[in-house]
Protein backbone atom coordinates (compact mmCIF):
# COMPACT_ATOMS: atom_id res chain seq x y z
CA UNK A 1 0.00 0.00 0.00
CA UNK A 2 1.19 3.36 -0.46
CA UNK A 3 1.97 5.73 2.57
CA UNK A 4 -0.52 8.50 1.74
CA UNK A 5 -3.18 5.91 1.79
CA UNK A 6 -5.37 5.91 4.79
CA UNK A 7 -4.70 3.28 7.50
CA UNK A 8 -8.04 2.07 8.94
CA UNK A 9 -6.78 -0.57 12.09
CA UNK A 10 -9.60 -3.04 12.15
CA UNK A 11 -10.31 -5.26 15.59
CA UNK A 12 -12.09 -8.42 16.28
CA UNK A 13 -11.57 -11.66 17.99
CA UNK A 14 -12.39 -13.96 15.32
CA UNK A 15 -10.37 -14.42 12.42
CA UNK A 16 -13.56 -15.13 10.02
CA UNK A 17 -14.84 -11.58 11.11
CA UNK A 18 -11.10 -10.11 10.17
CA UNK A 19 -10.95 -11.92 6.53
CA UNK A 20 -14.87 -10.41 5.27
CA UNK A 21 -13.02 -7.46 6.64
CA UNK A 22 -10.48 -7.89 4.35
CA UNK A 23 -12.16 -8.52 1.75
CA UNK A 24 -14.49 -5.98 1.77
CA UNK A 25 -11.46 -3.55 2.38
CA UNK A 26 -8.84 -4.42 0.10
CA UNK A 27 -9.77 -2.90 -3.09
CA UNK A 28 -11.26 0.08 -1.18
CA UNK A 29 -7.77 1.91 -1.66
CA UNK A 30 -7.34 2.07 2.41
CA UNK A 31 -4.17 0.98 3.75
CA UNK A 32 -5.34 -1.94 6.94
CA UNK A 33 -3.90 -2.86 9.90
CA UNK A 34 -5.85 -5.66 12.35
CA UNK A 35 -5.48 -6.66 15.96
CA UNK A 36 -7.66 -10.15 17.43
CA UNK A 37 -7.85 -8.35 20.89
CA UNK A 38 -7.73 -5.32 22.96
CA UNK A 39 -4.34 -5.37 24.02
CA UNK A 40 -2.85 -5.62 20.37
CA UNK A 41 -5.30 -2.99 19.44
CA UNK A 42 -3.73 -0.59 21.98
CA UNK A 43 -0.40 -1.38 20.84
CA UNK A 44 -0.61 -0.73 16.81
CA UNK A 45 -2.10 2.46 17.41
CA UNK A 46 0.60 3.55 19.81
CA UNK A 47 3.25 2.71 16.88
CA UNK A 48 0.91 3.73 13.96
CA UNK A 49 -1.60 6.63 14.18
CA UNK A 50 -4.40 5.26 12.25
CA UNK A 51 -7.10 7.65 10.86
CA UNK A 52 -10.09 5.15 12.01
CA UNK A 53 -10.49 2.38 14.04
CA UNK A 54 -13.03 -0.55 13.14
CA UNK A 55 -14.01 -1.68 16.84
CA UNK A 56 -15.74 -4.99 18.05
CA UNK A 57 -17.66 -4.73 20.73
CA UNK A 58 -17.82 -8.55 22.16
CA UNK A 59 -14.24 -9.76 23.03
CA UNK A 60 -12.90 -11.65 25.88
CA UNK A 61 -11.22 -9.82 28.70
CA UNK A 62 -11.06 -6.49 27.68
CA UNK A 63 -14.31 -5.47 26.03
CA UNK A 64 -14.70 -3.15 22.98
CA UNK A 65 -16.18 0.10 25.25
CA UNK A 66 -12.65 -0.10 27.35
CA UNK A 67 -10.68 -0.67 24.49
CA UNK A 68 -12.22 2.56 23.07
CA UNK A 69 -11.77 4.57 26.44
CA UNK A 70 -8.11 3.53 26.71
CA UNK A 71 -7.63 4.23 22.68
CA UNK A 72 -9.35 8.07 23.50
CA UNK A 73 -6.44 8.33 26.84
CA UNK A 74 -3.54 7.75 23.88
CA UNK A 75 -1.67 11.04 22.67
CA UNK A 76 -3.38 11.36 19.65
CA UNK A 77 -6.45 9.16 20.17
CA UNK A 78 -9.04 12.27 20.54
CA UNK A 79 -8.16 12.75 16.35
CA UNK A 80 -9.31 9.42 14.83
CA UNK A 81 -12.54 8.07 14.77
CA UNK A 82 -13.96 4.70 16.11
CA UNK A 83 -17.35 2.80 14.48
CA UNK A 84 -18.67 0.19 16.70
CA UNK A 85 -19.18 -3.12 15.05
CA UNK A 86 -21.35 -5.53 17.25
CA UNK A 87 -24.05 -8.04 16.50
CA UNK A 88 -25.71 -5.66 20.16
CA UNK A 89 -28.28 -3.73 18.42
CA UNK A 90 -30.06 -2.24 21.32
CA UNK A 91 -30.37 1.40 22.37
CA UNK A 92 -28.41 1.02 25.33
CA UNK A 93 -25.38 -0.51 23.74
CA UNK A 94 -25.04 2.33 21.24
CA UNK A 95 -25.64 4.94 24.21
CA UNK A 96 -22.77 3.56 25.95
CA UNK A 97 -20.79 3.14 22.44
CA UNK A 98 -21.64 7.03 21.80
CA UNK A 99 -21.04 7.70 25.24
CA UNK A 100 -17.33 6.34 25.26
CA UNK A 101 -16.22 8.12 22.33
CA UNK A 102 -17.50 6.30 18.94
CA UNK A 103 -18.75 7.98 16.29
CA UNK A 104 -20.70 5.44 14.32
CA UNK A 105 -22.41 2.14 15.02
CA UNK A 106 -22.52 -0.39 12.63
CA UNK A 107 -24.78 -3.65 13.40
CA UNK A 108 -23.87 -7.27 12.61
CA UNK A 109 -24.11 -8.94 10.16
CA UNK A 110 -21.90 -6.31 8.34
CA UNK A 111 -22.90 -5.52 4.57
CA UNK A 112 -19.70 -4.32 2.09
CA UNK A 113 -21.84 -1.31 1.25
CA UNK A 114 -22.59 0.07 4.51
CA UNK A 115 -19.15 -0.42 5.60
CA UNK A 116 -17.42 1.03 3.11
CA UNK A 117 -20.13 4.40 2.97
CA UNK A 118 -19.37 4.85 6.78
CA UNK A 119 -15.84 4.33 6.25
CA UNK A 120 -15.81 6.93 3.54
CA UNK A 121 -18.13 9.45 5.34
CA UNK A 122 -15.93 9.77 8.67
CA UNK A 123 -12.63 9.89 6.75
CA UNK A 124 -13.61 12.27 5.04
CA UNK A 125 -15.34 14.55 8.38
CA UNK A 126 -11.71 13.55 9.32
CA UNK A 127 -10.02 15.06 6.55
CA UNK A 128 -11.85 18.17 6.73
CA UNK A 129 -11.38 18.45 10.23
CA UNK A 130 -7.38 18.21 9.78
CA UNK A 131 -7.86 20.53 6.94
CA UNK A 132 -9.87 22.83 9.25
CA UNK A 133 -7.56 22.34 11.46
CA UNK A 134 -4.45 23.36 9.36
CA UNK A 135 -6.58 26.39 8.33
CA UNK A 136 -6.99 27.60 11.86
CA UNK A 137 -2.97 27.01 13.05
CA UNK A 138 -2.27 29.00 9.17
CA UNK A 139 -5.16 31.79 10.58
CA UNK A 140 -3.65 32.16 14.23
CA UNK A 141 -0.08 32.55 12.47
CA UNK A 142 -1.80 35.13 10.25
CA UNK A 143 -3.30 36.55 13.45
CA UNK A 144 -0.12 36.89 15.18
CA UNK A 145 1.98 38.51 12.53
CA UNK A 146 -1.36 40.79 11.62
CA UNK A 147 -0.98 41.50 15.53
CA UNK A 148 2.84 41.99 15.54
CA UNK A 149 2.53 44.06 12.75
CA UNK A 150 -0.39 46.68 14.17
CA UNK A 151 2.00 46.28 17.37
CA UNK A 152 4.67 47.63 14.96
CA UNK A 153 2.38 50.36 13.17
CA UNK A 154 0.88 51.67 16.85
CA UNK A 155 4.91 52.05 18.12
CA UNK A 156 5.50 54.28 15.05
CA UNK A 157 1.87 56.04 14.93
CA UNK A 158 3.11 57.02 18.34
CA UNK A 159 6.65 57.69 17.47
CA UNK A 160 4.98 59.70 14.61
CA UNK A 161 2.18 61.25 16.70
CA UNK A 162 5.07 62.38 19.18
CA UNK A 163 6.94 63.63 16.13
CA UNK A 164 4.05 65.24 14.71
CA UNK A 165 3.31 67.13 18.47
CA UNK A 166 7.17 68.29 18.30
CA UNK A 167 6.82 69.57 14.89
CA UNK A 168 3.67 71.73 15.95
CA UNK A 169 5.46 72.93 19.24
CA UNK A 170 8.24 74.20 17.12
CA UNK A 171 6.08 74.86 14.66
CA UNK A 172 4.00 77.02 16.74
CA UNK A 173 7.25 78.68 18.12
CA UNK A 174 8.24 79.62 14.52
CA UNK A 175 4.91 81.40 14.17
CA UNK A 176 4.92 83.31 16.98
CA UNK A 177 8.36 84.53 15.79
CA UNK A 178 7.37 84.95 12.46
CA UNK A 179 4.11 85.56 12.70
CA UNK A 180 2.28 88.88 12.17
CA UNK A 181 3.39 90.22 15.79
CA UNK A 182 6.99 90.09 14.77
CA UNK A 183 6.20 93.26 12.66
CA UNK A 184 6.36 96.41 14.66
CA UNK A 185 5.11 99.61 13.51
CA UNK A 186 1.75 101.61 13.63
CA UNK A 187 2.39 103.96 9.81
CA UNK A 188 0.12 103.42 6.91
CA UNK A 189 2.85 101.61 4.96
CA UNK A 190 3.41 99.23 7.78
CA UNK A 191 -0.61 98.60 8.01
CA UNK A 192 -0.90 98.12 4.49
CA UNK A 193 2.11 95.29 4.44
CA UNK A 194 -0.08 93.79 7.16
CA UNK A 195 -2.88 93.61 5.27
CA UNK A 196 -1.21 92.26 2.53
CA UNK A 197 0.89 89.66 4.76
CA UNK A 198 -2.71 88.70 5.92
CA UNK A 199 -4.42 88.02 3.06
CA UNK A 200 -1.28 85.81 1.65
CA UNK A 201 -1.31 84.04 4.31
CA UNK A 202 -4.85 82.82 3.04
CA UNK A 203 -4.05 82.16 -0.74
CA UNK A 204 -1.42 79.34 0.78
CA UNK A 205 -0.28 78.55 -3.24
CA UNK A 206 -0.19 81.76 -4.70
CA UNK A 207 3.90 82.13 -5.38
CA UNK A 208 5.11 85.82 -3.77
CA UNK A 209 7.90 87.70 -5.10
CA UNK A 210 8.83 90.39 -2.09
CA UNK A 211 10.88 92.89 -3.09
CA UNK A 212 12.71 95.48 -1.39
CA UNK A 213 15.96 97.15 -0.05
CA UNK A 214 18.72 95.15 2.15
CA UNK A 215 17.48 95.09 5.46
CA UNK A 216 13.79 95.90 4.99
CA UNK A 217 12.66 92.62 6.22
CA UNK A 218 12.18 90.37 3.37
CA UNK A 219 12.74 86.64 5.18
CA UNK A 220 10.78 88.39 8.30
CA UNK A 221 7.67 88.93 5.27
CA UNK A 222 8.60 85.55 4.05
CA UNK A 223 8.46 83.43 7.34
CA UNK A 224 5.29 85.46 8.63
CA UNK A 225 3.21 84.02 5.07
CA UNK A 226 4.33 80.96 5.51
CA UNK A 227 3.88 80.37 8.82
CA UNK A 228 0.48 82.26 9.26
CA UNK A 229 -1.03 80.03 6.87
CA UNK A 230 -1.92 76.22 6.44
CA UNK A 231 1.40 75.57 5.71
CA UNK A 232 2.92 76.19 8.55
CA UNK A 233 3.42 72.65 9.86
CA UNK A 234 5.40 71.99 6.65
CA UNK A 235 8.79 73.13 6.53
CA UNK A 236 10.44 75.91 5.70
CA UNK A 237 13.19 76.17 3.41
CA UNK A 238 15.36 78.92 3.28
CA UNK A 239 18.21 79.12 -0.05
CA UNK A 240 19.91 81.95 -0.81
CA UNK A 241 20.17 82.03 -4.59
CA UNK A 242 23.59 83.70 -4.75
CA UNK A 243 25.37 81.92 -2.01
CA UNK A 244 25.05 78.10 -4.49
CA UNK A 245 28.37 77.28 -6.48
CA UNK A 246 26.65 76.74 -10.65
CA UNK A 247 28.08 73.47 -10.75
CA UNK A 248 26.21 72.32 -7.64
CA UNK A 249 23.04 74.23 -8.24
CA UNK A 250 21.22 71.20 -9.74
CA UNK A 251 22.31 68.44 -7.16
CA UNK A 252 21.16 71.27 -4.24
CA UNK A 253 18.08 72.37 -5.99
CA UNK A 254 16.81 68.84 -7.12
CA UNK A 255 18.89 66.68 -5.33
CA UNK A 256 20.68 63.31 -6.35
CA UNK A 257 21.14 59.90 -6.35
CA UNK A 258 24.00 57.63 -5.20
CA UNK A 259 26.57 57.56 -7.69
CA UNK A 260 25.62 60.32 -9.97
CA UNK A 261 28.54 62.08 -9.79
CA UNK A 262 32.16 61.41 -7.81
CA UNK A 263 31.48 62.29 -4.47
CA UNK A 264 28.06 61.23 -4.59
CA UNK A 265 27.87 58.63 -2.01
CA UNK A 266 24.47 57.94 -1.60
CA UNK A 267 21.27 59.33 -2.79
CA UNK A 268 20.10 63.18 -1.22
CA UNK A 269 16.96 64.87 -1.64
CA UNK A 270 16.96 68.62 -2.93
CA UNK A 271 15.52 71.40 -1.82
CA UNK A 272 12.40 71.35 -3.48
CA UNK A 273 11.67 67.91 -2.13
CA UNK A 274 12.38 68.92 1.74
CA UNK A 275 9.81 71.96 1.45
CA UNK A 276 7.46 69.57 0.14
CA UNK A 277 3.66 70.53 1.81
CA UNK A 278 5.98 73.42 3.06
CA UNK A 279 7.44 76.67 1.42
CA UNK A 280 10.74 77.55 -0.53
CA UNK A 281 12.05 80.48 0.32
CA UNK A 282 14.43 81.87 -2.70
CA UNK A 283 16.31 84.59 -1.25
CA UNK A 284 18.14 87.02 -4.00
CA UNK A 285 16.69 85.42 -6.90
CA UNK A 286 17.66 87.90 -9.42
CA UNK A 287 21.32 86.30 -8.41
CA UNK A 288 19.99 82.84 -10.07
CA UNK A 289 21.97 81.71 -13.46
CA UNK A 290 19.87 81.83 -16.78
CA UNK A 291 20.40 77.84 -17.07
CA UNK A 292 18.65 77.19 -13.78
CA UNK A 293 16.22 79.28 -14.38
CA UNK A 294 14.71 77.35 -16.97
CA UNK A 295 15.10 74.18 -15.10
CA UNK A 296 13.04 76.02 -11.82
CA UNK A 297 10.33 77.39 -14.01
CA UNK A 298 9.73 73.44 -15.38
CA UNK A 299 9.24 72.36 -11.56
CA UNK A 300 6.83 75.74 -11.36
CA UNK A 301 4.97 74.28 -14.20
CA UNK A 302 4.48 70.63 -13.85
CA UNK A 303 5.19 70.47 -9.95
CA UNK A 304 7.62 67.06 -11.01
CA UNK A 305 11.63 66.93 -9.74
CA UNK A 306 13.56 64.69 -11.00
CA UNK A 307 16.99 64.30 -9.61
CA UNK A 308 20.59 64.54 -10.98
CA UNK A 309 21.44 60.98 -12.19
CA UNK A 310 17.91 59.57 -11.34
CA UNK A 311 15.17 58.51 -14.22
CA UNK A 312 12.24 58.74 -11.87
CA UNK A 313 10.35 61.72 -11.33
CA UNK A 314 8.27 62.89 -8.15
CA UNK A 315 5.54 65.04 -7.59
CA UNK A 316 5.73 68.09 -5.01
CA UNK A 317 3.94 70.61 -3.65
CA UNK A 318 5.60 74.21 -2.77
CA UNK A 319 5.02 77.42 -2.92
CA UNK A 320 7.58 79.39 -3.54
CA UNK A 321 8.18 82.93 -2.03
CA UNK A 322 11.28 84.48 -3.96
CA UNK A 323 12.91 87.69 -2.66
CA UNK A 324 15.36 90.34 -4.15
CA UNK A 325 16.68 93.80 -3.77
CA UNK A 326 17.60 93.64 -7.73
CA UNK A 327 15.09 95.41 -10.09
CA UNK A 328 13.81 92.44 -12.10
CA UNK A 329 12.31 94.01 -14.27
CA UNK A 330 15.36 95.55 -15.15
CA UNK A 331 16.95 92.13 -15.44
CA UNK A 332 14.37 91.05 -17.62
CA UNK A 333 14.85 93.71 -20.07
CA UNK A 334 18.31 92.66 -20.16
CA UNK A 335 17.68 89.25 -20.57
CA UNK A 336 19.53 88.26 -17.61
CA UNK A 337 16.59 86.91 -15.90
CA UNK A 338 13.41 84.71 -17.66
CA UNK A 339 10.53 87.15 -18.24
CA UNK A 340 8.21 83.77 -18.22
CA UNK A 341 9.99 82.72 -14.76
CA UNK A 342 9.55 86.18 -13.38
CA UNK A 343 5.02 85.99 -14.02
CA UNK A 344 5.58 82.47 -12.70
CA UNK A 345 6.74 83.90 -9.22
CA UNK A 346 5.19 87.08 -9.31
CA UNK A 347 1.16 85.51 -8.35
CA UNK A 348 1.71 88.54 -5.93
CA UNK A 349 4.32 91.10 -5.91
CA UNK A 350 4.89 92.50 -2.35
CA UNK A 351 6.99 95.40 -1.87
CA UNK A 352 8.76 96.08 1.62
CA UNK A 353 9.21 99.99 2.70
CA UNK A 354 12.12 101.28 3.26
CA UNK A 355 12.27 102.67 6.85
CA UNK A 356 13.26 106.11 5.85
CA UNK A 357 10.00 105.87 4.57
CA UNK A 358 8.22 105.01 7.45
CA UNK A 359 10.06 106.77 10.25
CA UNK A 360 7.21 107.14 12.38
CA UNK A 361 7.80 103.77 13.22
CA UNK A 362 11.36 104.48 14.12
CA UNK A 363 10.63 105.19 18.02
CA UNK A 364 8.36 101.78 18.25
CA UNK A 365 11.57 99.75 16.71
CA UNK A 366 13.91 101.81 19.09
CA UNK A 367 11.64 100.66 22.34
CA UNK A 368 11.12 96.98 20.77
CA UNK A 369 14.84 96.22 20.08
CA UNK A 370 16.34 98.22 23.38
CA UNK A 371 14.09 95.78 25.49
CA UNK A 372 14.70 92.49 23.31
CA UNK A 373 18.65 93.37 23.57
CA UNK A 374 18.54 93.77 27.08
CA UNK A 375 16.63 90.72 27.73
CA UNK A 376 19.43 89.16 25.87
CA UNK A 377 22.42 90.83 27.62
CA UNK A 378 20.52 90.40 30.90
CA UNK A 379 20.49 93.74 31.68
CA UNK A 380 17.54 96.03 33.22
CA UNK A 381 15.54 97.66 30.17
CA UNK A 382 17.62 101.42 29.86
CA UNK A 383 15.95 104.47 28.40
CA UNK A 384 16.66 105.86 25.13
CA UNK A 385 17.31 110.09 26.00
CA UNK A 386 15.20 113.14 23.76
CA UNK A 387 18.08 113.65 22.01
CA UNK A 388 19.46 110.43 20.88
CA UNK A 389 15.90 109.64 19.35
CA UNK A 390 15.77 112.91 18.09
CA UNK A 391 18.87 111.61 16.14
CA UNK A 392 17.76 108.21 15.46
CA UNK A 393 14.43 109.50 13.96
CA UNK A 394 16.41 111.91 11.45
CA UNK A 395 18.93 109.47 10.40
CA UNK A 396 18.10 107.85 6.85
CA UNK A 397 19.32 103.75 7.44
CA UNK A 398 20.42 102.86 4.25
CA UNK A 399 20.78 99.55 5.51
CA UNK A 400 16.76 99.81 6.51
CA UNK A 401 15.86 97.62 9.85
CA UNK A 402 18.69 95.58 10.14
CA UNK A 403 21.35 98.38 10.71
CA UNK A 404 19.06 100.15 13.09
CA UNK A 405 19.04 96.99 15.42
CA UNK A 406 22.82 97.09 15.51
CA UNK A 407 22.75 100.47 16.05
CA UNK A 408 20.37 99.66 19.10
CA UNK A 409 23.14 96.98 20.20
CA UNK A 410 26.42 99.06 19.61
CA UNK A 411 24.21 101.86 21.87
CA UNK A 412 23.72 99.08 24.40
CA UNK A 413 26.87 97.73 24.77
CA UNK A 414 28.44 101.57 25.10
CA UNK A 415 26.67 102.95 27.37
CA UNK A 416 27.37 99.81 29.88
CA UNK A 417 24.06 99.65 30.89
CA UNK A 418 22.95 103.55 31.21
CA UNK A 419 20.72 105.15 29.44
CA UNK A 420 21.54 105.86 25.68
CA UNK A 421 22.51 109.09 24.77
CA UNK A 422 23.80 110.32 21.44
CA UNK A 423 27.17 109.68 21.99
CA UNK A 424 26.32 106.05 22.29
CA UNK A 425 25.30 106.06 19.29
CA UNK A 426 27.32 105.14 16.09
CA UNK A 427 26.36 106.20 12.85
CA UNK A 428 28.01 104.71 9.44
CA UNK A 429 26.83 108.07 7.55
CA UNK A 430 26.61 111.56 8.36
CA UNK A 431 22.49 112.06 10.54
CA UNK A 432 20.77 115.22 8.60
CA UNK A 433 21.32 118.50 11.00
CA UNK A 434 17.41 118.59 12.83
CA UNK A 435 16.42 121.39 15.18
CA UNK A 436 16.13 120.05 18.82
CA UNK A 437 13.69 121.40 21.10
CA UNK A 438 14.72 122.17 24.56
CA UNK A 439 14.34 119.79 27.01
CA UNK A 440 15.90 120.89 30.55
CA UNK A 441 13.92 119.85 33.47
CA UNK A 442 13.10 123.77 34.02
CA UNK A 443 11.53 124.63 30.72
CA UNK A 444 9.64 120.84 30.95
CA UNK A 445 8.09 122.20 34.29
CA UNK A 446 7.40 125.16 32.91
CA UNK A 447 5.40 124.14 29.30
CA UNK A 448 3.73 121.39 31.62
CA UNK A 449 2.18 124.04 34.21
CA UNK A 450 1.35 125.87 31.14
CA UNK A 451 -0.23 122.94 29.52
CA UNK A 452 1.35 123.38 26.34
CA UNK A 453 2.62 119.58 26.29
CA UNK A 454 -1.15 118.94 26.28
CA UNK A 455 -1.96 121.02 24.10
CA UNK A 456 0.63 119.44 21.42
CA UNK A 457 -0.44 115.76 21.86
CA UNK A 458 -4.06 117.06 21.35
CA UNK A 459 -3.31 118.57 18.61
CA UNK A 460 -1.18 116.11 16.75
CA UNK A 461 -4.48 113.41 17.81
CA UNK A 462 -6.25 115.98 15.78
CA UNK A 463 -4.26 115.35 12.64
CA UNK A 464 -3.66 111.95 12.94
CA UNK A 465 -6.34 110.42 14.62
CA UNK A 466 -3.94 107.80 17.31
CA UNK A 467 -0.64 108.43 18.99
CA UNK A 468 1.48 106.54 21.38
CA UNK A 469 4.47 106.99 24.06
CA UNK A 470 6.87 107.34 21.56
CA UNK A 471 5.69 109.43 18.95
CA UNK A 472 4.70 111.87 22.31
CA UNK A 473 8.89 111.37 23.01
CA UNK A 474 9.28 112.37 19.28
CA UNK A 475 7.00 115.42 19.76
CA UNK A 476 7.89 116.90 22.65
CA UNK A 477 11.22 115.82 22.99
CA UNK A 478 11.12 114.15 26.37
CA UNK A 479 11.84 111.14 27.78
CA UNK A 480 9.30 107.90 28.30
CA UNK A 481 8.53 108.28 32.02
CA UNK A 482 7.21 112.38 30.85
CA UNK A 483 5.97 111.23 28.02
CA UNK A 484 3.83 108.28 30.09
CA UNK A 485 2.70 110.84 32.18
CA UNK A 486 1.22 113.13 29.76
CA UNK A 487 -0.92 110.36 28.18
CA UNK A 488 -2.25 108.99 31.37
CA UNK A 489 -2.97 112.39 32.72
CA UNK A 490 -5.01 113.31 29.53
CA UNK A 491 -6.28 109.32 30.14
CA UNK A 492 -7.99 110.76 34.19
CA UNK A 493 -8.49 113.52 32.87
CA UNK A 494 -11.26 112.15 30.10
CA UNK A 495 -9.41 114.05 27.39
CA UNK A 496 -8.21 110.26 25.87
CA UNK A 497 -9.12 107.30 25.32
CA UNK A 498 -6.64 104.03 25.92
CA UNK A 499 -6.53 101.33 23.09
CA UNK A 500 -4.09 98.31 23.28
CA UNK A 501 -2.18 97.11 25.97
CA UNK A 502 1.68 97.23 26.97
CA UNK A 503 3.90 98.21 24.50
CA UNK A 504 1.37 98.08 21.72
CA UNK A 505 -1.24 100.43 23.49
CA UNK A 506 -1.78 104.02 22.09
CA UNK A 507 -4.29 106.78 22.30
CA UNK A 508 -7.02 108.31 20.66
CA UNK A 509 -9.40 111.06 21.16
CA UNK A 510 -12.31 110.11 23.58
Amino acid sequence: MKNNEPLVLVVDDKPANLDILVDYLSSSGLELAVATDGEQALEVASLRQPELVLLDVMMPGMDGFEVCRRLKKLPQGHDFPIIFMSALGDTDSKVKGFTVGAVDYITKPLQREEVLARITTHLTIRQQQLQLREQNRELLSLNRQLQEQIDRRLEAESALHLAGEQLSAVSEREAAQWGIEAFIGQSSAILDLLEQVRALQSAQNTNVLVLGESGTGKELVSRAIHYGSERRAKPFIAVNCSAIPAELADAEFFGHTKGAYTGAVADRAGFFVRADGGTLFLDEIGDMPLPLQAKLLRVLEDGLVTPVGGKNSRRVNVRIVAATNAELSDRVSSGEFRKDLYFRLAGYQITLPPLRERAVDIPLLVQYFAEQLCAQMGRENVEIDAEALVQLRAYHYPGNVRELKNLIEYALIASRGQNIGVRHLHFLEPVAQVASEPTDKQTIQVRAAQGCDEDRIVAQLEERGRIDNAEVQALLGVDHHRASYLLKKLHRDGRLQRCGERRWSYYTLA
